[in-house]
């Protein structure tokens, strides 16, 4: 990788030392560049718009848009949020993320509730886990259930009603 920038961009990295020298390049386009590979390196099949999509349709499929939403009031662990978020899967993120988020937490937090969907969905729809590439009907499956919900039959009409609100 060194020697790939080295010669893309004419810029010597060190190994050894924490110092560089930047040729004639300025300092904001090596950190552009630095972005660029970090993107580029990134695990992920999908982009942030991707996410984006995928996570509205299941806003509208889980609570209607209802950032306020309680489920599954018959369950000791109720359904918080706009994505209906139960304890379960913010212990898997906690766990993975080294957060200490309480699903209850969740309620009317829109921006945090879209974090952690995230966060599972980059957790348990993985080409490694899946052996191919996840799909946004993989990752909606998963969503609705478990990390091994893409394989089960139950998530097939859930998928329908996500891809109905896919814009």
């Amino acid at each position: 990788m060194l020697q790939y920038i080295n010669k893309t961009l004419n810029v010597e990295l060190s190994r050894s030392s924490p110092t560089r020298k930047v040729g004639n390049m300025s300092t904001l386009r090596l950190v552009q560049f630095i972005g660029i590979i970090m993107i580029t390196l990134t695990p992920r099949a999908f982009s942030e718009v991707s996410y984006d999509r995928l996570v509205a349709a299941l806003i509208v499929v889980e609570s209607h848009g209802n950032d306020r939403a309680i489920g599954d009031r018959h369950m000791t662990k109720k359904a918080y949020g706009p994505l209906q978020i139960r304890q379960p899967c913010v212990d898997d993120v906690n766990r993975r993320f080294g957060t200490k988020i309480q699903a209850h937490e969740l309620l009317g937090n829109r921006s945090l509730s879209k974090w952690v969907c995230v966060k599972y969905l980059e957790m348990y729809a993985t080409p490694k886990r899946l052996g191919r590439e996840p799909t946004m009907e993989d990752m909606a499956r998963i969503w609705n259930g478990g990390p091994v919900g893409w394989k089960r039959q139950s998530t097939t009409s859930y998928w329908s009603k996500v891809k109905k609100n896919l814009q």
